[in-house]
């Protein structure tokens, strides 16, 4: 995993893939000028989301989300960057 928040503001891992769902919508995505399918799975309290060029991963253990990101060569340098930004914004909500 490329990244790793640790809960503050929830206290299970189902509350954090129920927050992580509300905030991670395709029209978040869409700030960024990407499409993106976005699947989520309830059972094991995981977020996918697949666009061109990119992977995100979100897993919900019992005291942290962890990020994989995979993106294309020409994304790589950016990857920091992504990783910032998810981790702000999942560290605000969960």
């Amino acid at each position: 995993m490329d990244l790793k928040v640790p809960y503050k503001n929830v206290k299970t891992k189902e509350e954090a893939y129920k927050q992580a769902q509300e905030v991670i919508t395709p029209e978040y995505i869409a700030k960024w000028k990407v499409k993106a399918d976005i699947n989520c799975d309830d059972a094991k309290n995981c977020i996918h989301a697949k666009g061109k060029g990119f992977a995100l991963e979100l897993v919900f253990t019992d005291d942290e989300a962890m990020v994989k990101c995979d993106l294309s060569m020409m994304l790589r340098p950016f990857k920091k960057t992504v990783l910032e930004t998810i981790e702000n914004k999942l560290k605000r909500h969960i």
